[in-house]
């Protein structure tokens, strides 16, 4: 009887089997919870990553039309010359006096890099329209035109320069075309009035 009862009771191995089955549950817990938490990050970092491209292109393509812009300017400057014809920042091709281009680096042609195709019209910028209204009075203009500009990304460089001017007013303009993309109108600035006083 004292030598049963001084023996320690056996090891049945069911309380090790709890514990290894605890631990592989809170295992599986702790992966599950880990992977939900990395499937919220990745959401979240592919969500900043468009953001940042979305940024990216806007400021791009709002930098390039700000480039050409100043090409105009400088054309103007040298020549004394409103012209509206593209290829006369590049090669002089309607032959102006004064030119000492190209005011353009890297262009060989009206084609953009990532868009379509460069071109200058004039239209009134006093009022709204698009394409710009033509000058029969008013503030007349010359417009820079880049075609096959991506729909939003059209958008939103009209929102960065016109804030919630709308698409047919302010210093772009958006003329929506079927597709994907669209065409965009960019005021380059007022043509000198053709208007004489009495004096003159």
């Amino acid at each position: 009887m004292k030598n049963r009862l001084m023996q320690p009771p056996r090891a049945t191995g069911h309380g090790l089997r709890v514990t290894a089955n605890q631990s592989g549950a809170m295992f599986g817990l702790d992966a599950r919870i880990a992977l939900a938490i990395f499937g919220i990050l990745g959401v979240v970092a592919g969500v900043s990553l468009l953001n940042v491209f979305t940024e990216t292109s806007t400021t791009g393509l709002i930098t390039e039309l700000n480039n050409m812009k100043k090409a105009y300017m400088e054309f103007h400057i040298a020549t004394g010359e409103q012209t509206l014809n593209f290829m006369d920042l590049i090669n002089n091709d309607s032959e102006y006096p004064g030119w000492s281009g190209p005011y353009i680096d890297g262009m060989v042609n009206d084609k953009s890099r990532q868009y379509g195709v460069y071109s200058l019209t004039e239209g009134r910028q006093d009022v709204p329209g698009v394409p710009p209204v033509e000058c029969t009075g008013g503030i007349c203009a010359t417009w820079l035109k880049l075609t096959k500009v991506k729909d939003s990304l059209a958008k939103e460089v009209d929102k960065a320069l016109d804030s919630d001017e709308g698409a047919n007013t302010g210093v772009v303009r958006i003329e929506f075309t079927p597709g994907p993309t669209d065409d965009l109108y960019y005021l380059i600035g007022a043509k000198p009035s053709s208007t004489k006083t009495d004096d003159q």
